[in-house]
């Protein structure tokens, strides 16, 4: 049996690389099967090894992201993941990988402070190693995800810009155009401008559209939904989350919680608590199918809020919010079921959810002046 040389191994997981960069996952999957074979006939090279593990990582990650029953236990997968670096001297390339993706896993897990400080390491190794544009911009976009997530509005949309000017000179890549829309949509609801939003998220659904991407045009829409939730135009919200469900389910696309938490909140303050009663159950049990303790946790609050009045139920969610650097879910939810409690005349209850949202506000403020520092 003839022996491949190490480099052309090397070469096609770098093609394995740019499809899972690019979203392909039929393309993904056929290389990581050709690299597994030609692995096993190989020419001794631990580095090629080493990559090969750390992309196996980032695939499966990328595979549970987008399909909600595509099996495994991320947490035993990351464990398995740091051992890449426990028993290897990672340098340059291989060492931006890891604290990157490590940096990916902990954002999926919406553990953003960890999240960020991993890709600040990251961001440490870029000059240590022969980088293109298109590297630099998968990078930035991911930073610009958990800024978001932070509410760190500027420095999101900093990032975003960055990567957004890069994918735009790339055919190839208006999968990413699109996300970095999104993410420039979301910064301009944070800033308390959701008209604004309203352009940018009808470009990513005719962009969507055009690519006849099904979760690009599901996420469309969800974002289309959130925007008209926060004009209050709950008809149109309706609406476009709807359609979301109805995309996500044809694929069961991992985001199948996130829209239904929307939808029934949606429905909830519609007062079609029914619906919402419905939307809540099947929400929860897919987020308990696929282990997403983030959306679960929005679910019950809402359970708490608008269908059972338990208050308890709630703080608890609050709870997970701060336990877990959340302070922008903390801040906006808070706001939110402080009005409510007030509207129900329990002043006490709703001065403690505002007061809740006042610290988060803080917490985002401090870390606002850390990341400048």
């Amino acid at each position: 049996m003839d022996v491949i040389p190490y480099d052309l191994v090397a070469t096609k997981m770098n093609f394995w690389y740019t499809a899972l960069k690019n979203n392909w996952p039929g393309r993904a999957e056929d290389t990581r099967k050709e690299v597994e074979r030609e692995l096993e006939r190989m020419e001794q090279n631990q580095d090629v090894v080493v990559y090969y593990n750390l992309l196996l990582f980032r695939h499966n990650l990328q595979f549970d992201y987008m399909y909600s029953d595509s099996g495994g236990n991320l947490a035993s997968r990351f464990e398995e993941f740091k051992k890449i670096r426990d028993q290897n001297n990672l340098e340059g390339m291989l060492e931006y990988y890891y604290q990157f993706f490590a940096g990916m896993y902990h954002f999926r897990q919406k553990e953003l402070i960890l999240a960020l400080n991993f890709y600040r390491n990251a961001e440490k190794q870029l000059d240590s190693f022969e980088c293109d544009d298109l590297e630099k911009a998968e990078f930035y976009f991911k930073v610009s995800e958990v800024y978001y997530h932070m509410k760190q509005t500027f420095f999101s949309m900093n990032y975003a810009s960055r990567a957004y000017n890069i994918y735009k000179k790339y055919d190839t890549y208006g999968e990413r155009r699109v996300q970095c829309q999104f993410i420039l949509a979301g910064n301009r609801r944070d800033q308390m401008l959701p008209e604004k939003a309203l352009p940018s998220l009808n470009q990513a659904l005719s962009e969507s559209t055009r690519l006849d991407s099904p979760h690009l045009i599901g996420s469309s829409h969800l974002n289309l939904g959130i925007c008209y939730n926060q004009l209050e135009e709950l008809e149109k919200a309706t609406d476009h989350l709807q359609k979301a469900l109805e995309v996500y389910r044809e694929v069961n696309h991992s985001f199948l919680p996130k829209a239904f938490f929307n939808l029934a909140h949606v429905r909830a303050k519609q007062a079609e608590l029914v619906t919402a009663h419905d939307l809540y159950f099947e929400g929860k049990e897919y987020a308990e199918k696929i282990c997403n303790s983030y959306d679960l946790a929005k679910l019950e609050m809402l359970k708490g809020l608008y269908l059972i009045h338990d208050l308890d139920l709630v703080r608890d969610s609050f709870k997970f919010f701060k336990e877990n650097g959340l302070y922008a879910d903390a801040e906006d939810y808070g706001i939110i079921a402080a009005e409510i409690l007030e509207t129900e005349e329990k002043i006490r209850d709703a001065c403690d959810f505002y007061r809740i949202a006042c610290d988060a506000r803080k917490q985002i403020q401090r870390s606002g002046y850390v990341n400048e520092s």
